[in-house]
């Protein structure tokens, strides 16, 4: 990898800190199967002028897909050239002819790019059969235009500003709540086995990759993203949230509570607490609590976007034929009966 291509991969990560390669290697790192391979795939005219796809590559079904988990909540390739279309063409063409893959899949993106609309339009010229869009999840932001917390508590709903006063007074009104929020140092090591003892006691399922989070964490503190806030009751710890702070956005990347102390409100008291440090504190302009169409989400913000993906199929080889078929079978019965197609 040459300068020209780290430094693309640098701006990229001033627009998102997925897209950067610090939190890509930690993906790769931490959070693939066995049977798969990251790989960043390179297709370049001159030393500058280049597309760089990140991709993990799976040897058992030969699928070829984004590098991005259920973790993720944003995807791009790096483009840094004016002429896209004909270097996705050739990537494209390498994945079906040379590396022979039976599928793609590329998630989760912004519908509305114009990187997007370039992936969508290359797939259909390329060795690829049945390319189609797909929803993955809602996006839930709030653009703050200056506000202070106070200003943004104000315009929520009398329901959560009263059940936030309520809640908080409740919680730290006596000795027995404490809110605590880390940024690294010293007590880092000892903030994420907290983190991870909530996780586990929460409703949320398993974590597949068990070093994803505690690497991520790690390296969020080493380069100043990191707000991890936990809070304890009687001394325990029993709500934890991981929010990254980056280039004047909060992403609410994770959260957790202990079901037992679910009669506390440790999540919103927490949530109300995030909010007024990373908005008076940090100042950020937005905040955005990343994947997931989840109710209590609107109440804290303003407004809501879509993330989709992407879809092909190699009908070169036998399984990216079958499963071509297969969705066109499934697409027609749905067009008889009238249904929108998935």
């Amino acid at each position: 990898m040459n300068d020209f291509v780290r430094s693309a991969f640098s701006e990229y990560e001033q627009r998102d800190l997925q897209f950067g390669l610090n939190w890509l290697r930690n993906l790769a790192g931490t959070a693939l199967d066995s049977t798969e391979t990251a790989v960043i795939l390179i297709a370049r005219m001159a030393p500058d002028d280049f597309i760089a796809l990140p991709l993990k590559l799976n040897s058992r079904n030969r699928s070829a897909s984004s590098l991005s988990t259920f973790y993720s909540s944003n995807y791009s390739p790096v483009v840094h050239t004016p002429r896209p279309a004909i270097l996705l063409h050739a990537l494209f063409q390498h994945l079906a002819r040379r590396e022979k893959m039976a599928t793609i899949t590329i998630s989760p993106m912004d519908s509305a790019s114009p990187i997007f609309a370039q992936l969508k339009d290359a797939l259909n010229r390329s060795d690829w059969n049945g390319v189609h869009s797909f929803f993955c999840f809602g996006n839930w932001i709030h653009d703050l235009g200056g506000d202070s917390y106070q200003n943004y508590l104000a315009a929520r709903s009398s329901r959560l500003r009263n059940t936030v006063a309520r809640r908080t007074r409740k919680f730290v009104g006596s000795e027995h709540g404490k809110l605590a929020l880390i940024t690294g140092g010293n007590n880092l090591e000892q903030a994420i086995e907290q983190f991870i003892s909530i996780y586990n006691q929460s409703w949320k399922r398993q974590e597949p990759f068990p070093e994803f989070i505690p690497q991520l964490l790690r390296l969020a503190a080493t380069h100043g993203w990191l707000r991890l806030g936990i809070a304890s009751h009687e001394g325990k710890p029993i709500a934890g949230q991981i929010w990254f702070v980056w280039q004047g956005t909060a992403y609410i990347f994770k959260l957790a509570y202990h079901e037992e102390y679910k009669h506390l409100s440790p999540g919103t008291v927490l949530t109300a607490f995030m909010m007024e440090h990373v908005i008076d504190r940090d100042g950020v302009s937005r905040i955005d609590y990343l994947s997931g169409d989840d109710a209590y989400k609107k109440d804290w913000m303003s407004s809501r976007g879509e993330k989709h993906g992407l879809a092909a199929y190699n009908i070169r080889s036998l399984r990216g034929s079958a499963m071509f078929l297969a969705r066109a079978a499934n697409t027609f019965v749905k067009k008889v009966a009238g249904k929108k197609p998935a």
